[in-house]
């Protein structure tokens, strides 16, 4: 779970749907730029809290999540999006695997051959702790792409991110490819099944990861339950594992909890 929240504002391993269609959505029939708030909160168990091969360890994490976004148009197809995010992993045993981090962005998207396609850019802060020992400070350029499909209650929404990240540590700067497919399946009015299975590869470019390639795959399955328009509650489990050309860096985690994805 904490692996794709990584990906772009508001975007969450479980219960995304929603969150992804209001992020992905530009206000197609506003001329005047628009405020909203997304607000996320996820109680999480994990089998893995340090992302280990050797030293597993089972703990609970909360997560809070919240983006500002400013959107707007420059022309009748090109929209424009000005965000600051920020969110951290605080743990209920394990505090040396807490994390945090805080994003300053803007974007452009404009639909191509009906995919809505973007370019962006984000002003990254990385912290160990909550918000304690500054990582790195990073920049990151993406470009990405997705589309929604809809047959009858299911609904997927392919996505496609590739992104290069600049930092001033070198250790941290690789290319990153997300491949994930978002799936919905409506039950009802209010209940939904969603999964989102997604694969991600690293290369690393510099510093000691230099040479280093990881890929990680994972899948979702979670039942949500749409609270109001701008409410849902998602709960379910999902299911990470990792593989790389440095061994120490192999690992399997599965995850389980709710998450309340709100909307303003």
């Amino acid at each position: 779970m904490r692996k794709l929240n990584a990906l772009a504002s508001a975007f969450g391993l479980l219960g995304m749907q929603q969150a992804l269609a209001a992020d992905e959505a530009a206000p197609e029939g506003a001329h005047r730029p628009q405020w909203s708030v997304l607000v996320s909160f996820s109680p999480t168990y994990t089998t893995n809290a340090h992302f280990s091969r050797d030293d597993r360890r089972r703990d609970v994490y909360a997560e809070p999540d919240v983006t500002l976004r400013l959107d707007g148009k420059l022309t009748s197809d090109i929209s424009y999006r000005l965000y600051g995010r920020s969110s951290f992993g605080g743990f209920g045993q394990e505090d040396v695997a807490n994390e945090a981090f805080a994003i300053l962005g803007a974007r452009l998207a404009r639909t191509i051959w009906d995919w809505r396609t973007s370019v962006s850019y984000e002003h990254r802060f990385e912290y160990r702790g909550v918000y304690q020992d500054l990582l790195f400070i990073a920049d990151d350029v993406q470009i990405s792409t997705t589309r929604d499909f809809s047959y009858g209650p299911f609904t997927i929404a392919p996505i496609a991110q590739l992104s290069y990240r600049f930092a001033d540590v070198p250790e941290a700067r690789r290319y990153r490819l997300d491949l994930l497919l978002p799936f919905e399946a409506k039950i009802t009015s209010r209940w939904s099944l969603v999964s989102i299975p997604f694969v991600e590869a690293y290369w690393f470019t510099d510093g000691l990861n230099e040479g280093r390639q990881d890929i990680i795959y994972s899948t979702s399955l979670g039942l949500r339950y749409s609270i109001a328009n701008n409410i849902s509650l998602t709960t379910g489990a999902s299911y990470e594992w990792r593989t790389s050309n440095v061994p120490l860096r192999h690992y399997r985690e599965l995850e389980i909890g709710p998450r309340l994805d709100m909307a303003f």
